[in-house]
């Protein structure tokens, strides 16, 4: 994934949960948007995106909307994948840190 890419798809996130804190309060409504919002991020984050479907726990639909678990998701991935600052944060040893 490109830098650019990444920040689009990041974007994506903050446009997903800006929406699930606002129209996402409505009953019924705010679950049928955390169900495709799960699919949406699984689509765009992979595995990680499944994440978000700890939202559909709340059915009232009241205090999920006030974390912005997108958002973290984007930013998670973007940190293993190294898109802040340095290389990957692979934390499997190579043969150049054996002593």
């Amino acid at each position: 994934m490109t830098r650019s890419g990444y920040f689009w798809r990041l974007a994506l996130s903050i446009v997903i949960d800006i929406a699930d804190f606002t129209l996402g309060r409505i009953p019924v409504f705010g679950t049928v948007t955390d169900g495709v919002g799960t699919i949406v991020l699984f689509a765009l984050w992979g595995p990680a995106g499944l994440v978000n479907a700890w939202e559909l726990i709340d059915v009232t639909d009241q205090a999920d909307g006030f974390i912005p678990t997108a958002t973290f998701i984007a930013l998670y991935v973007g940190w293993r994948q190294g898109i802040f600052g340095g290389g990957s944060r692979d934390v499997t040893p190579t043969s150049q840190d054996a002593p």
